[in-house]
């Protein structure tokens, strides 16, 4: 038995929809046996909505950069929590930056109009949210604001970098709790599974699939990403159906 661990935004969906390639090819996969999740910073609706006329039935979710990850039955396998006064103190840091908060698969959204489903709440204040600890929350910049997402994900790592894990992700920055991250959410799975290393997958296209990428020995990544990010992958290849293939030969 084989796994592979995928990434979501623009690996499996790509704007609005998912390419029936790579569905058709997820669906062999798991008949044959293997198993097949995501591993992304989106939460849980985040995932399970737009992947409903797919019918794909994932056996794992490796969320919010690692800090939720549940089994097929959305039963959780790990949960980390962040204190509301960390949350408070790094957007303050940031100059205010357009944010969004998730708890308990409930997105806040806090100076900002990055709304992805009918579930989201707007705030205009931290004192508006009934709960001390969160799991995760990300900052969102403008799509031409690359280089101000990338210098901002520095900064918050040397001035909280031993409180928080933050990566970049296009021109988001997801973060996450200390300890946290895609690669850590890999490990955990494959002692859950109980496989070897050797039989453990993933595949992304991003800044923030590195640690993914790297805690694995079979990765691959795109040729449309990153340069960086492809030097971190063992193989490249056009689309997650070629992935597939190439892992079940």
């Amino acid at each position: 038995m084989k796994l592979l661990a995928s990434d979501f935004d623009n690996t499996l969906w790509f704007e609005d929809h998912m390419k029936d390639e790579d569905v058709k090819a997820i669906h062999e996969f798991q008949k044959h046996g293997h198993l097949f999740g995501i591993c992304s910073g989106r939460s849980l609706s985040g995932i399970l909505r737009p992947s409903k006329p797919y019918d794909i039935q994932y056996d794992f979710f490796i969320l919010l950069s690692g800090g939720l990850i549940l089994n097929k039955d959305y039963e959780p396998i790990f949960e980390s929590q962040i204190p509301i006064s960390l949350v408070k103190d790094i957007y303050e840091f940031t100059g205010k930056q357009n944010m969004s908060i998730v708890h308990n698969d409930v997105t806040y959204h806090l100076n900002t109009k990055f709304k992805d489903h009918i579930f989201d709440h707007e705030i205009h204040s931290f004192n508006e949210l009934p709960f001390t600890h969160i799991q995760a929350f990300s900052f969102h910049y403008q799509d031409h604001e690359l280089d101000l997402a990338q210098k901002m994900t520095h900064l918050i790592i040397d001035k909280y970098g031993h409180q928080i894990e933050a990566f970049q992700n296009n021109q988001h920055i997801d973060l996450a709790m200390k300890g946290c991250s895609k690669g850590k959410g890999i490990q955990i799975i494959e002692k859950y599974f109980h496989l070897s290393h050797d039989h453990v997958y993933g595949i992304g296209d991003n800044y923030n699939d590195l640690p993914m990428l790297d805690a694995i020995q079979h990765s691959y990544s795109f040729d449309y990403a990153p340069l960086p990010v492809q030097k971190h992958a063992k193989t490249i290849v056009s689309q997650l159906s070629k992935c597939i293939l190439d892992i079940e030969k």
